[in-house]
């Protein structure tokens, strides 16, 4: 049986906090770990991307006690909160309702099967080479990695399968071949930025999320295609894996569900 920090301790075993503590100390901002601390009971939990007004609802039908998140239910500091913001009425809801909250944000992002080495294994890498270490050869942010030569187009097409969403956008001829990508999962147009400009890749194609302009068009001026998959899309797929994961190891001692929102697929 587990109670709330031997739960813990078994999230932690695949997406070591220590890797979020590392980013944080070299700029990056986070806030992973036990955020909200209702009681030490673990016997039902929810895994779900956002603590979003539907997973709680979801959360409260299915009698959990226990809500797994990967992007923070508290990101920045709170200076008040309210349940009439749409924005915080979640996190009142699931204290109200005495969930016990977990985020696994930058350590799952980072860790050595975590979510930006899914994005990469969902891209059709085999092996990947980390561009941006932390702790050792095994965990950082950014892969890059060699595919057998395929259009763009063609990649672009696995990738709306594999991700389950139509709503990627891509820069570049449909007709360039593609020998290497590099994936950063999420927000990371800057790294990808930053990556290229210090040579530390030179992948034909560079896919993440949320890209700012000037970011697209200081690749597209590298020579990059860029693809762009939804910020949802591209993280629920290694998030999900990390559940099957968990799961897997509980076996019958918890029961565990998953909530994919398809608002943002």
């Amino acid at each position: 049986m587990y109670n709330l920090d031997s739960f813990y301790a078994l999230l932690d075993g695949f997406a070591p906090i220590r890797l979020s503590r590392l980013a944080v100390a070299q700029g990056d901002y986070d806030n992973s770990g036990i955020l909200v601390r209702n009681h030490d009971k673990v016997n039902k939990v929810l895994f779900g991307l956002d603590l979003s007004e539907k997973l709680v609802e979801r959360g409260i039908k299915l009698g959990v006690d226990t809500i797994v998140t990967h992007h923070p239910a508290i990101y920045m500091p709170l200076n008040a909160v309210s349940i009439t913001n749409p924005e915080q009425a979640p996190l009142l809801t699931a204290i109200k309702k005495n969930k016990n909250v977990i985020s696994m944000h930058l350590n799952l992002d980072f860790a050595k099967d975590g979510i930006d080495h899914n994005l990469a294994m969902g891209l059709g890498a085999e092996k990947v080479n980390i561009l941006q270490k932390y702790s050792d050869e095994q965990e950082g942010y950014g892969r890059e990695f060699s595919l057998p030569s395929q259009s763009l187009l063609e990649v672009v097409n696995k990738a709306k399968k594999t991700f389950n969403t139509n709503k990627i956008i891509y820069y570049g001829n449909k007709n360039q071949k593609i020998k290497s990508i590099a994936s950063f999962c999420g927000g990371g147009s800057a790294h990808a930025v930053e990556c290229v400009q210090k040579g530390l890749t030179d992948a034909d194609l560079i896919v993440s999320s949320d890209f700012a302009h000037h970011n697209i068009k200081a690749l597209i001026q590298n020579g990059k295609a860029v693809m762009v998959i939804p910020h949802y899309a591209s993280e629920n797929y290694g998030f999900k894996k990390y559940f099957e994961k968990v799961k897997n190891t509980v076996g019958e001692n918890l029961q565990l569900f998953y909530f994919e929102d398809k608002r943002y697929l």
